[in-house]
């Protein structure tokens, strides 16, 4: 096969690269850099004998497509149905820029052996007029399916400005795309809001089909979702849950290629021969006005989402299954919470939020005295960088990608070159911190007086819960909630509030993943805390001398560093130049930038930092030795496979990506410790939560530990069963791993104290 290759002239260094994997699936190409018209692409194409065209110039995509600004990152993958067809891509530097970039390209030059396959018929028959008959048809016609595939579009409406319970989520459509037995595809959609106003003017046809739509998802036939947490917490407000709901488009993505964008019109692009992006046009239907657009954009998501669902379940491989046999279930557990919140005391809220807002204006106060200026906004960090480094004369760390130096850690280290320095990043610092917590933490929208969320299985590399606010747009996420914050969140009337963690769960996992005995043996101590066991393992410490501050500042940090495979520059970022110098005197050791090398106990800064995380191997040798295994795996197959089973593929050269192999060490140990606590998530939810029928009512899986409420006066009945649910040894190379679990119980999410039985 022959094609034309489109591309810029500033893309032409890579075209070597191009060639290399043309050649590798037998195709030939010949070359253009111009700007075309789609007549003059077709006639370039026909005049060089090319079957196919592939696209990764956006200066002629914007001649092709009707889209506003397209860009080739957003169609690429698409199917442009010229006289020659052409595939687009993206930019050919994402070869060597984006670690999946290859892999991608590959994907999208396989679509030319089907260049020429006809494109799947697309058609839905809207039910916008109220026709008993032909409702009962659809309705009959989707219980012959044997999938079907469900989506929602929703909107926002009432929000009054300041009313911190105004506005609300609803349904302006619902559509449904269903597989017949004969392999035909059958769309429907339903309309309820037309742009703001209602659909059906008479009550009767309103009542009608909201009850059409209940019972559309009540069929027995499997559905489809992408993304479904999101259309079943919306659905559920109307009574119209998908009975059955058990293939997850986005899921099986995520459990396929966690890595890779999960968005329904990327996962498309690589499933669907003929596929062409179309989610610009939503956007574009409520500019315009255009109902039967929107409707037609509705359709168009069921109908790509069935035949992603179809080609999956075709093409799904065998880890991949499992993956998602393990990680699906969770999704139950996780609706009923984002359902259940948690219960605000707006009593305690607004004194909370009060300080906050005293907080901020004190330290803008000070800060536009400091910097003699009435206007100075520290909220913008233009101002911050113009007065810190250009007024005051600091030196930028350049800690992280930030070209400004005005994010946290940039601040911090600002603030360790002089006192001066120090107070007005400190100021900022504290202006920031409370702006974000009356933005983030007081003035969520709530709903019913309750914080809502959406906990999403599907969320990280590492399988991992991700939290964002509800899927009905309220809220804010739960998982991060600061202990000022969590004062105001409270037990509802006759409940306490129970939180079990899974003790040094992530330290435990690194410990018997990497089969270190030492470090085994240091967690699994019954008479000594681990931490203050380092400080005798890793300095010859006396274990009664170990300090708090040695313990929670110095030690903590270094195996927090040592996790992550820190380098000496990150992990000063992270544990701050101040903490150092402090421990270094404590040590009796001098840092300084030039160190008399006849005195071993002067050191550079990067050289005592290097030699606080070389401390944690001298003891636990088999950790490095782990390093090089997982290393050694991923180099090899390109996945990396965890002692339960769960199987990531990894893209890029760990050969030359450092950041891999971070990822790969941080990626074991946290997928085997949500494992672990997701077990114990699921049992709660079946074993308690559904048969005590409103008695224990499960909130949240916050990192390591469960959120509940039961009676205040049955703590004795509970949290034993639940510390019982959550015990789940796991055999890991050989060895059982136990992770210990703690209850803590109070009358809202911060005045807690420990269970004792």
């Amino acid at each position: 096969m022959k094609i034309l290759v489109n591309y810029t002239l500033e893309e032409k260094q890579y075209l070597p690269l191009l060639v290399y994997q043309l050649k590798g699936l037998g195709i030939e190409a010949v070359g253009t850099y111009a700007q075309h018209k789609d007549y003059e692409l077709v006639a370039k194409a026909q005049a060089n004998q090319c079957a196919g065209i592939l696209l990764c110039n956006p200066h002629t995509l914007a001649n092709l497509v009707s889209a506003p600004k397209p860009t080739l990152d957003a169609f690429r993958g698409s199917r442009i149905p010229l006289e020659v067809p052409a595939i687009v891509c993206n930019s050919l530097s994402h070869l060597v820029s984006v670690p999946h970039g290859e892999w991608l390209l590959q994907q999208d030059l396989k679509k030319f052996s089907s260049i020429r396959v006809p494109t799947a018929d697309f058609d839905f028959t809207p039910l916008d007029t109220y026709k008993p008959f032909e409702w009962a048809s659809a309705l009959a016609n989707l219980k012959k399916c044997l999938l079907v595939a469900v989506d929602v579009e929703t909107a926002y409406l009432n929000e009054e400005e300041g009313n911190i319970e105004g506005g609300d989520s609803v349904i302006t459509s619902c559509s449904w795309s269903g597989l017949m037995p004969d392999g035909t595809i059958l769309t429907y959609v339903l309309p309820l809001i037309d742009f703001g106003y209602d659909h059906w003017t008479d009550p009767k046809h309103y009542a009608a089909a909201i009850q059409f739509m209940q019972r559309a998802n009540s069929i027995a036939a499997p559905k489809a979702m992408h993304n479904g947490m999101y259309d079943s917490t919306q659905l559920i407000r109307y009574h119209a849950e998908p009975n059955n709901w058990a293939i997850d488009t986005m899921g099986i993505a995520h459990s396929t290629f966690s890595e890779l964008p999960k968005d329904l019109a990327f996962v498309s692009s690589l499933h669907l021969h003929d596929y062409y992006y179309w989610k610009y046009e939503s956007d574009l239907a409520s500019k315009n006005k255009d109902i039967y657009s929107y409707w037609r954009y509705n359709a168009l998501d069921t109908f790509n989402t069935l035949r992603v669902a179809i080609q999956q379940l075709r093409t799904m491989p065998a880890y991949a299954k499992r993956n998602y046999a393990e990680q699906f279930p969770l999704v139950y557990p996780c609706l009923y919470c984002s359902f259940e919140g948690i219960l605000i005391d707006n009593d305690k809220r607004l004194p909370l939020r009060a300080a906050a807002e005293a907080k901020l204006e004190e330290a803008r106060r000070q800060l536009r005295l400091m910097v003699a200026n009435s206007d100075f906004n520290p909220g913008s960090w233009q101002q911050v960088e113009f007065y810190i480094y250009n007024i005051f004369g600091a030196t930028k760390p350049k800690i992280g990608k930030s070209k400004s130096c005005t994010d946290e850690k940039n601040l911090i280290a600002v603030g360790e070159q002089h006192p001066l320095l120090s107070r007005v990043t400190s100021h900022i610092l504290d202006y920031r911190e409370a702006q974000k917590a009356i933005g983030t933490y007081f003035d969520f929208k709530q709903k019913n007086s309750r914080l809502l969320y959406a906990l999403d299985p599907f969320g990280t590399e590492t399988s991992r819960m991700a939290c964002k606010s509800s899927s009905l747009w309220v809220g804010t996420q739960a998982q991060n909630v600061p202990k000022y914050a969590k004062g105001m969140l409270v037990a509802d009337p006759g409940y306490t509030i129970c939180e079990v963690d899974n003790s040094q769960s992530e330290a435990r996992c690194t410990a018997y993943c990497s089969q270190e005995t030492g470090l085994i043996s240091a967690l699994e101590s019954a008479t000594h805390d681990f931490y203050k066991t380092l400080g005798t393992l890793f300095f010859n410490i006396p274990y009664e001398q170990v300090s708090d501050f040695f313990r929670n500042k110095v030690l903590k940090k270094i195996v927090h560093g040592t996790n992550y495979m820190m380098g000496a520059k990150t992990f000063i970022e992270n544990i701050g130049t101040q903490i150092l110098y402090e421990t270094a005197a404590q040590m009796g050791l001098i840092l300084t930038p030039h160190p008399n090398p006849r005195n071993p106990k002067e050191l550079t800064l990067q050289a005592f930092a290097k030699s606080l995380l070389e401390a944690y191997h001298k003891p636990f040798p088999r950790v490095r030795e782990w390093y090089k295994e997982l290393y050694n795996e991923i180099l090899t197959t390109g996945y990396l496979v965890g002692p339960l089973g769960n199987t990531r593929r990894f893209f890029g050269n760990i050969a030359k990506d450092h950041n891999m192999l971070r990822g790969a060490v941080a990626h074991q140990p946290q997928n085997l410790s949500v494992a672990i606590l997701n077990k114990g998530f699921r049992k709660v939810y079946r074993e308690l939560v559904i048969p005590s029928k409103g008695k224990f009512r499960l909130k949240a899986q916050v990192h390591d530990s469960i959120l509940s409420q039961f009676p205040a006066d049955e703590a004795h009945i509970w949290v034993p069963k639940k510390q019982a649910l959550m015990y789940n040894p796991v055999v890991i190379h050989g060895r059982t791993l136990v992770i210990p679990t703690e209850a803590e119980l109070g009358p809202n999410w911060k005045d807690k104290e420990k269970f004792h039985s």
